[in-house]
């Protein structure tokens, strides 16, 4: 496939901005509370924040394998497969994209598919057969339920893995939507673009780096960057504690590193905040942005519409 036309999957990216919730351990170590954050996550007060903050996309981890054991979406693979309960009864991804969507508003998906490094290690084990075989299965059934509700993929931890078995799991990631706009993470502080089959840069940075330019080798440049101290606001993000209360950067330096990568690049840029749960925990799945993160974003979005009105 060559250059352009994956570009073009992610063109809907171009000059835009979203936010990432990585979810951690708190209020996740058994399945039954896992389905209480679920359950009681309330998709209409995130769709609200983000449509005001004028956010064209929001991605959320289906499971961030390396630090819960437990997804956010029922799979009919995992359940034959894994020898314990590890998904919700609820299918979040959806119905975030049902409250999403009319707002004009697109759902991505972050994945970990790789063999090693899960927390759940009947999972990893589970999984790790004839790889990434299992894994591709897993991710075509996500893919072919939720179809062209999800606009795109970020997928972690990749490494140094082949090419042959980056395709197939793009290939797979596509299944339900062949639109779909897929990255590979190549590890953080890269900005270019890692695998063939990516259609933008995973761009995962702990700093705001400036814009390197639009593409790279075809692949729109993109940006991801945590605004509290760590991602999902929690230095140790596997067991869920020490939530920072600070914001890392100024409104006024966020600001102008989302102009730089939007409007004078015309790339993309994704902020990972964490979210609150309906216990008040920070970090957690949850259906709201903290009031300060809030705040700042608001601010933010502010600079961003006289920039470009002008």
């Amino acid at each position: 496939m060559n250059a352009q036309s994956n570009s073009g999957r992610a063109g809907w990216m171009a000059g835009g901005w979203g936010l990432m919730h990585h979810y951690n351990k708190s209020g996740t170590e058994r399945l039954d509370a896992f389905n209480e954050q679920t359950d009681r996550f309330d998709v209409d007060v995130l769709a609200g924040q983000l449509n005001e903050l004028g956010c064209r996309w929001f991605t959320l981890c289906v499971c961030h394998n390396a630090t819960s054991r437990y997804w956010c979406a029922p799979s009919n693979t995992l359940e034959r497969y894994v020898p314990v309960p590890v998904c919700s009864r609820r299918d979040l991804i959806a119905d975030i994209a049902a409250a999403l969507s009319p707002l004009g508003i697109r759902t991505m998906v972050y994945v970990w598919p790789w063999y090693e490094a899960q927390k759940c290690e009947k999972t990893q084990n589970a999984l790790a057969v004839d790889y990434p075989a299992r894994w591709c299965e897993v991710l075509e059934e996500y893919s072919r339920r939720w179809g062209k509700q999800v606009s795109g993929w970020w997928v972690d931890g990749p490494g140094k893995e082949p090419e042959a078995n980056m395709s197939r799991l793009a290939a797979a990631l596509r299944a339900g939507n062949p639109d779909s706009a897929v990255c590979f993470n190549g590890g953080w502080g890269k900005l270019e673009r890692h695998s063939a089959s990516d259609d933008y840069c995973a761009g995962e940075h702990l700093n705001l780096p400036a814009c390197p330019g639009d593409v790279d080798d075809g692949a729109l440049r993109h940006l991801l960057n945590p605004i509290g101290g760590y991602w999902g606001g929690s230095r140790d993000m596997a067991e869920g504690i020490d939530t920072h209360p600070e914001l890392k950067f100024s409104d006024d330096r966020l600001a102008e590193a989302i102009i730089d990568w939007t409007v004078h690049h015309r790339a993309a840029i994704t902020l990972d905040v964490p979210l609150q749960s309906f216990k008040g925990t920070i970090g957690s799945l949850g259906g709201a942005l903290p009031e300060m993160y809030d705040r700042q974003l608001k601010a933010v979005a502010a600079k961003l519409r006289d920039a470009t009105a002008r």
